[in-house]
């Protein structure tokens, strides 16, 4: 378990040896991430980076600079389970660095290795890029080959690119266009992580970076090596359900992760039909989530929701919606908690944040009664909030034993959720 942030040069950077790393996380370096060269053959498992906009690389691997296939230390790392996030705004222009190429992972000079269960988001430019090969062997498909190392370089087919713009994996130069600029597989967006912006940056107010249940970093998952060291996973990326940054990493230190919570129950869509939040699992609220007309939302005594915080929107948009539940006109909350079993709602960041204020956004139920002015909108929405009517006699549902802590996220001047409305 280690971590660097905002340094001016690498983050981590192997030269020659074996050494073996589990649980490394790279943030908002000046140059390369993660950088091997001169011979490394060690073996890396859950690597997590993160771009700025002035970063270089979120990888930089170097082989020797001589040729042959009998060459006595070509670099072979063996990166398996690693998450690389891009910024769509990247320009490499790293005072430390030789190579301002663009692209999220840079091969260069001939290096071989193994890249299994990666996922790769974010792309502005180049996902993998590579201009230096020599004369290692280039495999793909999802396996590596079973005999030739150090002298072969594998990138799995299963490799999970996402970005706006740019290519999965060029090759150029001395390289003999054994991947595909559309190789791997393919998403438009980020949804099969439960919370990352397809635009991201160091300012980045909030993410959470693990997979999403049931989405497709659970699909065609790369067997790792059976050597002893790597774990057998059931997920592509640096994360499982297991949100390691927590108590690590400076995202957990200033409240721009969430708390390792069991995300199997994730509220991030409108409430369409008669729903029950039970009190066995967290509820983690990522979403503006409305709970819309004719519909009813239960939630058992005893259940608490976390509200995540407010994020970056769609690329150019700025910050997006504020977390909250929402219930529309027509619809009904009973939310009908004990003294000894409250429903809480609550922030989703580490307890070493709180108590802190406007962490997420929170609780608003919109009725039909009258109010000055016949009907209105309210506050803290960027679409819909309608209230108001000529019913005196509306009923929205049951709030018994319900705390609301830490909300109240601002979305501009004289513009806020409350923590009840």
């Amino acid at each position: 378990h280690i971590e660097v942030a905002f340094n001016l040069d690498d983050g981590v950077e192997f030269f020659g040896g074996t050494v073996d790393v589990k649980y490394v996380s790279v943030l908002f370096v000046g140059d390369d991430a993660i950088d091997t060269d001169q011979g490394y053959q060690g073996r890396i498992q859950y690597a997590f980076v993160m771009l700025g906009q002035g970063s270089n690389h979120g990888a930089e691997m170097d082989g020797p600079n001589t040729s042959g296939s009998n060459i006595a230390k070509r670099s072979f790392p063996q990166l398996y389970n690693a998450l690389f996030v891009g910024d769509l705004d990247n320009d490499p222009n790293s005072v430390s660095s030789d190579d301002q190429l663009p692209a999220v992972l840079r091969l260069r000079e001939g290096t071989g290795g193994e890249f299994g269960n990666l996922v790769v988001v974010n792309i502005g430019s180049q996902g993998i890029f590579q201009d230096r090969c020599q004369d290692e062997s280039r495999a793909t498909g999802s396996s590596p080959p079973a005999t030739g190392s150090p002298d072969y370089l594998w990138i799995s087919e299963n490799t999970l690119f996402s970005g706006t713009s740019g290519v999965n994996v060029f090759e150029t130069g001395t390289c003999g266009q054994v991947y595909t600029t559309d190789y791997g597989i393919s998403a438009s967006d980020n949804d099969f992580l439960i919370l990352l912006p397809t635009s991201s940056d160091e300012n980045i107010p909030f993410l959470d970076p693990r997979p999403t249940p049931g989405g497709i970093a659970f699909d065609s998952v790369d067997t790792v090596p059976s050597d002893g060291f790597f774990d057998s996973v059931s997920f592509k990326g640096a994360f499982g359900s297991d949100l390691w940054l927590e108590g690590l990493s400076l995202l957990d230190d200033t409240a721009r992760v969430p708390r390792s919570l069991d995300p199997s129950f994730i509220a991030s869509a409108d409430i369409t039909s008669d729903t029950t939040w039970t009190n066995d699992q967290p509820i983690l609220l990522t979403q503006q989530v409305k709970v819309l007309d004719g519909v009813t939302l239960t939630i058992e005594p005893g259940t608490t929701i976390y509200g995540y915080g407010r994020t970056y929107g769609a690329p150019g948009e700025g910050l997006g919606v504020s977390p909250a539940l929402v219930v529309e006109q027509n619809a009904m909350i009973n939310a009908a908690g004990t003294a000894s079993a409250p429903i809480t709602f609550t922030s989703a960041v580490s307890d070493q944040n709180l108590p802190a204020e406007g962490l997420w956004g929170g609780l608003i139920i919109l009725g039909n009664a009258p109010v000055f002015g016949g009907t209105t909108t309210i506050e803290g929405l960027t679409t819909g909030g309608t209230y108001g009517g000529n019913d005196e006699d509306d009923n929205s549902g049951v709030l018994q034993y319900v705390r609301v802590w830490y909300g109240g996220s601002v979305i501009g001047a004289d513009n806020e959720i409350n923590g009840i409305t």
